[in-house]
């Protein structure tokens, strides 16, 4: 039986759409109020706060600017380490080896 008190056993994951919903529960603001003042249609707003769309650069800024905070709070909110850095680190590696050859094939 888990031990509901051992806080490693409840993994919740924090996700820019429920950041999103904390900050505006928190001001009392309606998602239609969000959505006038950003110019984002309120059934994204839903979909973005239910994780059923994607937020982007430019609706993260957005919103950050109704809540007066960095953008980088609702699109990193578990900070910027991610769990596939060595899949990525491959593709670093060889994006880098292809230019390279590109390089000196060009001349």
């Amino acid at each position: 039986m888990k031990n509901l008190l051992d806080l490693k056993t409840l993994q919740v994951e924090t996700t820019p759409g429920k950041v999103i919903r904390a900050f505006r529960k928190n001001f009392h603001l309606t998602l239609a109020e969000v959505g006038t003042l950003t110019g984002i249609p309120q059934s994204n707003l839903s979909a973005i706060e239910n994780d059923h769309m994607d937020i982007g650069v430019k609706r993260a800024t957005l919103i950050a600017a109704v809540f007066g905070i960095s953008p980088s709070g609702i699109l990193f909110p578990e900070g910027f380490e991610r769990d596939d850095e060595r899949e990525l680190e491959k593709i670093r590696k060889r994006a880098a080896a292809l230019i390279e050859k590109k390089k000196v094939a060009a001349g």
